[in-house]
């Protein structure tokens, strides 16, 4: 994309519906909570490595 996140935003201001804005918040929730899970398993992998690492 050669646009910034600012101008993605400001283009799409007045132009998204409820259902559009619905569904875009929904997906922004659930690539957030796979960053915290994919964080999570990333933290036990290492904790492990560290513990069984001669």
């Amino acid at each position: 994309m050669k646009a910034s996140p600012e101008e993605l935003v400001e283009a799409m201001k007045g132009k998204l519906s409820l259902e559009d804005r619905f569904l875009l918040e929904q997906s922004l929730e659930e690539c957030r909570m796979y960053q915290e899970l994919i964080e999570n398993l990333a933290d036990k992998i290492q904790h492990y490595i560290e513990k069984e690492s001669p």
